[in-house]
């Protein structure tokens, strides 16, 4: 990275105008215009400063629930109210597409005040002329990776790319890497990987080549490069001596890491001949569009005159290529971030880049003629924090000092950058409460998962925060991880007390028993080698195969690959002779198959030459399972989802889940539901079904800490949430608990340094090079290079610590009420005891009270002493002994005693006498029924009892009326379109939700998307994309779907020449007992102050009842969108614009919130 202030192409500063009396004079404070405005909060000292600086770079630090939005939307709408700039020459720019949402609100929401203040006429000249009755007060707010798509679109053919070239998702990419490494025919001898490990390197050594500006061929050379240096060198200069192992593991890691270069300069012709760019791409192509398209630089300065860059800390090296070529040279730039919450290294980010940003963007210094001299830009901080109480704050702060001191040391970033020491810590706010650190040490992780429940349940009552009204509002909860792994050991906990989760994040959800058996048996199903998964299945609690009979399938299995292996060395026209059956005692042959012996089992008697034979019971569930998974696999060429759902019910885990009690079924499918969304997503961005992509895909999420993350979703108040620590970004809740911090784990020891693994790019070559640790390769030996690297190691361990410190501060500042942070000495089975990390070990100071105050953090009241932590593992105190396998409804049983190992009793027996009894009062019929419930025929109910026993009896009789008597309850959250369909056809959607069918998106639905996708483009809003998301990826269907036609039809509509206020904005609103959410289209506001709704369809128009029924839809939107502005519901107007027939469509009896209940109503009371 370059050390010097970058200056623009022409010497001059491209920001200020010429013109002198530019800018206009200030009219307006940031204090007076918030009193005009009526906000209740007038901006600190701090923030003012910020609000009203020059047009010119600054950068902005600011610390964690700082009010950094707020700043900047309040930026914004000061420079608007000044004059200085028009709203739609704002560039406002963040990662995801719910903070881009939230800043485009604010901005939004502010802007709107501001003109109606404005048309008073109270002579307040707050609008530039012409502006007061101008619905053009939409800035460009997008996300980083969108900003650059379009980028690429405007300007990449200059650099020879297509307009029209198609992005590839995330799925389609793993599946073309795993074409590359499949054909891969260049050396290999050196491989030690499997090849979904390589599959993982060659795209994310693809992605680091895209973030960092290095091209595959470059980064081969150099490593071979490297290798030749290294194979020239003696071991030892001074004297002779073999060398030993390690010194041919570096010449191995350094040819097997150039061969996977190869692989990605494979993988990315395999791109240029599909005429396709991924994700990576993307964002290097636009860096070199910024880098050498001039004319890129000039419009995109012309078109935004001021630019606002979010949560800049963590940008990639080719971001920052991307802005400062575009915007440097004293272009109105403000960068916001906090290097304490720089934590995504893993994707190219670097705490450093923050601090370079005042050297890439420097400000004009000295008189405007003559020569332009170039000084840092400015730094600003904001250190009030508004989210956290003051104790939480004071953890906070206990890790952002050590992070200070250890960048002290390291001195400043970039060779003069404004050092990382300098940030200052975080102040609480005037209206902090005190808040609460609860500090534990338990013996083990499952009394620390323990704990950590029993709080949950007390925390789920508590009254942190009220409504206006004086209700309470119900807290939002979450449990935060260092690793997926620590989720399982704590949702037992919560399943055991009923306590409601939601696991969020696709690697967590691969750990739930439900997913892991379901995803079992697609491994069975796809690939007849997975002898493991389909153990998973056999010693399951559904076929509860023994290990005698398992030791005896085994036997069988490798019979079938000894007589496999006889045909194909037999002569040709020779028959094998009888095999005796005869195997060695020994492990599977790499030929056995337990699927294969699965499908073709031994007759009857058959006995191994080990004298096992499998039991009659034994037989019958294999066979069992053997039909049942021979009638899955002619699902196999179906698509993804319909497979997963014939599954599900294959194995029963529909009705398994469904009886998990004290939930809802919606809340018992939680984890299947979210599966089939993750297996949706997969398919929405592969071109082709392809079951072994799809498990390859899920094997690199459950294997990746960080990889395959799913969408930041938003908090939960009706359940618990369990994420990682990198997912809680950008989140909070009332009450955060942070488990597992021992030391190796959070911190973690885990590796990162590049000359480990496969997959990293070399150091040396990353644009950030300067903030990492560098592994010494000028020595005179390979001894010496060994040695080098050992330091290296310890260099990087240093610097990952600091990574980690930086998570725990991000999972720290989360919490607004409770911080809840524990250790445990025993992780299930290791075999040693597990120190506290320092993460925890620093927070203890702050429950020793200081002088006149009381402490900070309290230690929970079952926490241990070190000196009262048992020596050996609770696991290991005891040997337990159970027979296997065992009743699921039983438990357990000790073999030595007979006595039961699970704490509560066993279970068949009460449950097969209730089975029986409902049975039997099933038929004799709900007549029956009631006449139990007369106080005259049965003396024991009497008083009330007798009451709610004939309401009781009246609800199964009228339950029994229903077709099948299933139980189907509507879920608390509704789609508008199920609002749609419950007014068309109640029953159907009622049976949907009694089996739910996983539905791919049809040829219409995947045809509005692409619609839906250009019109946000055309608005300037395309692309608010999450990490990990690809835009365009359906661009490959354009074609197939007319997009053309459409476009052209949109194009010649009133709606073309129409601003919108908002494009595809989410609402919610309660109608009756469920709450139902949709995404309105287009929000557009008129000249009378009416808002005017629109939902784009691509499908034909319907008429008459159909129509009607249609207009739901809308009714909803209207309602929701009423309330959320706050206005009456008659000011609202609502429309559907159909495509294909170029007509508006304005049903004028759109209905009402009373008629919306009683279509709930009425699925409700048929169900």
């Amino acid at each position: 990275m370059s050390q010097d202030v970058q200056v623009p192409l022409d010497g001059r500063p491209t920001a200020e105008p010429a013109d002198a009396e530019f800018p206009p004079p200030v009219r307006f404070s940031p204090e007076e215009l918030s009193v005009l405005l009526g906000e209740k909060n007038v901006p600190t000292e701090e923030q003012s400063a910020i609000i009203s600086s020059p047009l010119t770079p600054r950068l902005v630090i600011a610390g964690a629930g700082s009010g950094k939005t707020a700043t900047m939307a309040d930026r914004v709408v000061w420079l608007v109210a000044n004059g200085w700039v028009r709203p739609e020459e704002v560039l406002g720019v963040t990662f995801t597409r719910k903070a881009a949402g939230e800043l485009a609100s604010r901005i939004r929401a502010k802007l709107v005040a501001l003109q109606r203040v404005a048309s008073r006429g109270t002579g307040a000249p707050l609008f530039p002329a012409g502006m007061i009755s101008s619905d053009a007060l939409e800035p460009k707010v997008s996300t980083y990776h969108s900003f650059a798509s379009g980028v690429v679109s405007d300007y990449g053919l200059r650099l020879g790319v297509e307009r029209d070239v198609v992005l590839l998702g995330g799925a389609q990419a793993w599946q073309l890497a795993t074409e590359v490494v499949e054909a891969y025919d260049g050396e290999y001898g050196h491989f030690r990987a499997a090849k979904s490990t390589l599959v993982k390197a060659v795209v994310q050594l693809a992605g680091e080549c895209a973030e960092h500006l290095q091209e595959p061929e470059e980064v081969e050379a150099w490593l071979m490069a490297r290798l030749a240096d290294y194979e020239a060198l003696p071991y030892l200069a001074e004297k002779q001596k073999n060398p030993p192992q390690a010194a041919a593991d570096i010449a191995r890691m350094l040819r097997t890491r150039a061969s996977v270069a190869d692989m990605v300069g494979r993988y990315t012709d395999a791109k240029r001949a599909r005429g396709a760019l991924d994700f990576g791409d993307l964002v290097s192509l636009a860096a070199r569009v910024a880098r050498d398209v001039p004319l890129a630089a000039h419009m995109e300065r012309q078109r935004y005159k001021v630019v606002l860059l979010d949560e800049f800390q963590d940008t990639s090296y080719a971001q920052l290529v991307l802005f400062s070529r575009l915007f440097g040279g004293g272009h109105a730039v403000t960068a916001v971030g906090d290097p304490n919450q720089s934590i995504y290294g893993f994707r190219g980010a670097s705490a450093g880049q923050l601090f370079h940003f005042v050297r890439e963007f420097p400000v004009r210094a000295g008189p405007a003629e003559g020569p332009a001299q170039w000084e840092p830009a400015p730094t600003s901080y904001l250190t009030t924090a508004w989210r956290n109480g003051k104790s939480i704050l004071a953890a906070a702060n206990v890790m952002s000092e050590s992070l200070a001191k250890a960048e002290a040391q390291r001195g400043p970033a970039g060779g003069g950058a404004t050092a990382a020491a300098s940030v200052p810590p975080l102040q609480p706010s005037p209206f902090a409460v005190e808040g609460r650190v609860v500090l534990g040490r338990f013996a083990s992780d499952a009394e620390e998962a323990a704990a950590l429940a029993d709080d949950v349940l007390k925390y789920r009552v508590t009254d942190f925060e009220t409504n206006a009204d004086g209700s309470s509002v119900a807290p939002a909860l979450a449990v935060l991880c260092r690793r997926r792994a620590q989720m399982e050991t704590i949702r037992r906990q919560f399943e055991a007390r009923g306590i409601a989760y939601e696991i969020v994040g696709l690697g967590g959800l691969l750990d739930t028993p439900e997913v892991v058996d379901l995803v079992a048996t697609l491994r069975v199903l796809a690939d007849p080698g997975r002898s493991d998964a389909l153990m998973r299945l056999l010693a399951g609690a559904r076929w509860r195969i023994g290990p005698a009979d398992l030791m005896a399938l085994r036997d069988w299995s490798s019979h079938l690959a000894r007589r496999r292996g006889q045909l194909s060395t037999s002569p040709e026209g020779d028959e094998p002779g009888d095999d005796d059956g005869t195997v060695p005692e020994s492990d599977l042959t790499d030929g056995a198959s337990l699927v294969e012996a699965l499908d073709w089992l031994p007759r009857e008697g058959w006995t191994s030459s080990a004298g096992r034979s499998l039991t009659e019971v034994a037989r019958g569930r294999l066979q069992r399972l053997s039909v049942e998974l021979r009638q899955l696999r002619g699902y196999l060429g179906d698509d993804l989802t319909t497979l997963l759902g014939e599954v599900e019910r294959a194995m029963l885990l529909d009705i398994e889940v469904a009886a998990v009690p004290g939930v809802s079924i919606h809340q018992a499918r939680r984890n299947l539901d979210a599966f089939q969304d993750a297996a949706a997503g997969f398919l929405r961005t592969s071109h082709r079904v392809d079951i072994l992509a799809f498990l390859s895909w899920l094997e690199a999420a459950a294997a990746e800490e960080n990889g395959l993350e799913a969408p930041p979703g938003d908090v939960n108040r009706e359940a618990v949430q369990l994420l990682t620590v990198h997912a809680s970004k950008g989140l909070e809740w009332d009450a955060v608990f942070v488990p597992g911090l021992n030391a190796g784990a959070f911190p973690t020891d885990k590796d990162s340094r590049w000359s480990s693994g496969t997959a990293a790019l070399p150091w040396p070559l990353r644009g950030d090079r300067s903030d990492l640790p560098q592994w010494d390769l000028d020595q005179p030996d390979q001894k010496g290079w060994i040695d080098a690297e050992k330091d290296f190691k310890a260099a990087v361990q240093v610097h990952g610590e600091s990574e980690e410190r930086r998570l725990a501060y991000v999972a720290y500042t989360r919490a607004k009420h409770v911080l809840w942070v524990s250790s445990a000495a025993w992780v299930g089975s290791r075999s040693g005891r597990s120190t506290m990390s320092p993460f925890l070990a620093e927070l203890e100071t702050l429950a020793v009270p200081a002088a006149g105050s009381l402490a900070r953090a309290s230690v929970h009241p079952l926490s241990l002493d070190e000196e009262a932590l048992p020596e050996n593992s609770p696991l290991t105190l005891e040997t337990e002994v159970a027979g296997w396998p065992y009743d699921p409804l039983e438990g357990p049983i000790d073999p030595r005693s007979g006595e039961r190992l699970r704490l509560s009793g066993g279970r068949r027996a009460p449950m097969e006498a209730a089975a029986a009894r409902v049975l039997a009062e099933l038929e004799k019929g709900p007549a029956n029924l009631l006449a139990q419930q007369d106080p005259a025929k049965n003396p024991g109910l009497a008083g009330p009892a007798a009451g709610w026993a004939r309401e009781a009896a009246l609800l199964l009789q009228r339950r029994s009326r229903r077709s099948q008597g299933q139980d189907v309850h509507l879920p608390t959250h509704i789609s508008a379109s199920t609002l749609v369909d419950l007014e068309e056809d109640p029953a159907a959607v009622l049976a949907r939700l009694r089996r739910p069918v996983p539905r791919e998106p049809g040829m219409s639905a995947r045809k509005g998307t692409a619609f839906h996708a250009w019109v946000e483009d055309y608005f300037g809003s395309a692309g608010m994309l999450d990490l990990g998301e690809a835009p365009g990826s359906d661009d490959h269907i354009d074609a197939a779907y007319d997009l053309d036609a459409m476009v052209a039809t949109f194009r010649s509509s009133e709606w073309a020449d129409r601003a919108p206020a908002y494009v595809e904005v989410p609402v919610e609103t309660r109608v009756g007992d469920v709450v139902v959410r949709g995404r309105i289209d287009a929000v557009f506001r008129d000249a009378d102050g009416r808002w005017d709704l629109v939902d784009w369809k691509t499908g034909r128009r319907p008429s008459g009842a159909r129509l009607k029924t249609r207009a739901v839809q809308l009714a909803v939107y209207r309602l929701a969108w009423a309330r959320l502005m706050d206005v009456p519901v008659e000011s609202v107007r609502a429309a559907f614009f159909y495509v294909g027939d170029n007509e508006v469509v304005r049903p004028h009896d759109l209905g009402t919130a009373a008629e919306l209940e009683g279509i709930v109503a009425a699925a409700v009371a048929n169900q």
